[in-house]
């Protein structure tokens, strides 16, 4: 028996289906793997973006690395926000996302059901950059507007957690 899948603009067959789903458990997989993370430690130097002041990146990041952000290979600022409810979560996530868009300059975000992560860094050209510092002391300042708790106050998702 055939199945087809069909919209508007896609027509799948059977076997591109099989496909597109196992290349969807391979980004799983990698995904997966990408969330493992390596912090550098406060004496590894960082790589700065092209054109920008290295000492005033390296002085907001000291900054930074004091309110519990860290460094991921030398170049990606990352923090994880705990929140009560899961909308707390998504108004977080909303928050950031339409500043980031004002700013043009978007952030790798991880939601969970009690949390969010936050990854800054600059693509192009490749290294920190005084975007990812201003977004990173926003993200900080729009967290204490919503309100942020202790990791083990946070909305969990599993069995033994009396939050739904």
């Amino acid at each position: 028996m055939a199945f087809w899948l069909s919209t508007r603009h896609l027509t799948l067959s059977p076997r591109s289906l099989g496909a597109l789903l196992s290349s969807s458990r391979r980004h799983r997989a990698a995904a997966s793997t990408r969330t493992k993370t390596t912090y550098t430690s406060p004496n590894m130097p960082l790589h700065i973006s092209d054109g920008q002041d290295k000492a005033q990146i390296d002085e907001e990041v000291e900054v930074l690395r004091e309110q519990n952000w860290n460094l991921e290979r030398e170049s990606i600022l990352v923090k994880t926000y705990h929140f009560k409810t899961y909308t707390k979560v998504t108004d977080f996530h909303q928050v950031v996302a339409v500043r980031s868009k004002s700013k043009n300059h978007h952030p790798e975000m991880i939601t969970t059901a009690g949390s969010l992560t936050v990854r800054w860094t600059t693509h192009i050209p490749h290294g920190l950059s005084a975007k990812d510092t201003f977004m990173a002391r926003y993200c900080d300042e729009q967290a204490k507007v919503i309100g942020t708790v202790k990791q083990n106050e946070a909305q969990r998702c599993d069995p033994g957690s009396t939050a739904s």
